[in-house]
């Protein structure tokens, strides 16, 4: 259950990261297909890097002489690792709810005060969680799959930035 929950939301963090490479990149004024072209994408990206984490972890439980310990040390990092992410997940989601009371005030201050900071410090959380929870693993296979999912998950919105930039540079050549 778990692992679950972190597929979860390496989901909200894939949707979440399309959302943001789009931002101020639309010329157009009704945007809400564009948003939402962006946060599929996102979601797919993540599902990608979530296939291609599950496939390393079917190999490594497929080469572990020990799959029950490997299967509870995964459990238990995992745990580790859901302490760090809730949390932040929490507050992210907790400040978007926010946004939706209509009062412009709010919106900007979420953005802002809470919002702002709290993507900035995604990378800083992505690392510290994952690295505390490998900390008490006791199998290299655990601390490599942690390590193959951090690398995997920094790498989403770097690469989502990059299309969302060549899909800016068609459009202004298109407008120009």
């Amino acid at each position: 259950m778990t692992l679950f929950a972190l597929y979860v939301l390496a989901l909200l963090d894939g949707l979440l990261c399309g959302i943001r490479t789009s931002m101020g990149r639309c010329p157009l004024i009704r945007k809400h297909a564009y948003y939402a072209r962006a946060m599929v994408r996102g979601v797919i990206g993540a599902q990608l890097f979530s296939m291609i984490a599950l496939a390393a972890l079917l190999t490594v439980f497929a080469l572990s002489s020990d799959r029950d310990f490997l299967r509870r040390d995964l459990e238990l990092t995992a745990g580790r690792m859901l302490r760090v992410f809730v949390p932040y997940a929490a507050l992210v989601i907790l400040n978007l709810a926010l946004r939706l009371v209509p009062s412009n005030d709010v919106r900007s201050a979420t953005s802002v005060l809470m919002l702002g900071p709290l993507t900035a410090i995604r990378p800083l959380v992505m690392i510290v969680g994952v690295f505390y929870g490998i900390a008490g693993s006791s199998m290299i296979g655990t601390r490599i799959l942690g390590i193959l999912v951090l690398a995997l998950m920094l790498s989403l919105e770097y690469l989502l930035n990059r299309r969302a930039t060549r899909a800016q540079q068609l459009q202004i050549r298109e407008l120009v």
